[in-house]
């Protein structure tokens, strides 16, 4: 017998954030620029015994967290091979080519992706919130998915497959 799946959505005025970005494209690089980010979850799974998926609350609290953490900050891609980054104890100077940046370090968060577009920035925070949900003991979940939009009309999605017990 086949188990009925549900999909679950949270979009709250919490999940979004201000964020400044640069990406390196076709051989060259963005000006720096900023978006305010809207966020959507979306989680797919079986019902537990207490006949939910997850619990909405647990689901808002941890993407508003990841959301918090990424607001009015300027976004960087640690793992592009095309930026240069040196720090020193108040400071990060970022460098591509002849184009360079210097932000306060308090400022500026380093991200493990290779370029801050909006189906990588999806990529993490799907990755970050799915580490929450298991830290958390959620096992009801067969996916967990992010949408990520940069304005209206533009936005990108990523999810993963929760393995199954």
């Amino acid at each position: 017998m086949s188990q009925r799946i549900y999909r679950l959505q949270v979009t709250k005025d919490q999940l979004g954030f201000a964020a400044a970005h640069f990406i390196t494209m076709r051989g060259k690089c963005e000006r720096l620029h900023g978006h305010n980010y809207r966020v959507t979850v979306e989680v797919e799974g079986f019902l537990g015994e207490d006949k939910y998926v997850v619990d909405f609350g647990v689901l808002k609290k941890h993407a508003a967290e990841i959301a918090r953490t990424l607001d009015h900050r300027v976004l960087l891609a640690a793992e592009n091979a095309k930026i240069a980054y040196s720090q020193d104890e108040q400071h990060i100077t970022v460098r591509y080519e002849e184009k360079y940046y210097v932000f306060p370090l308090a400022e500026v968060i380093m991200l493990p992706i290779e370029n801050t577009t909006a189906e990588l920035l999806a990529s993490y925070f799907c990755a970050e919130l799915s580490e929450r949900l298991r830290h958390d003991g959620v096992n009801t979940l067969k996916m967990v998915g992010v949408w990520v939009s940069e304005g209206p009309g533009q936005q990108a999605f990523a999810s993963l497959e929760w393995p199954q017990a």
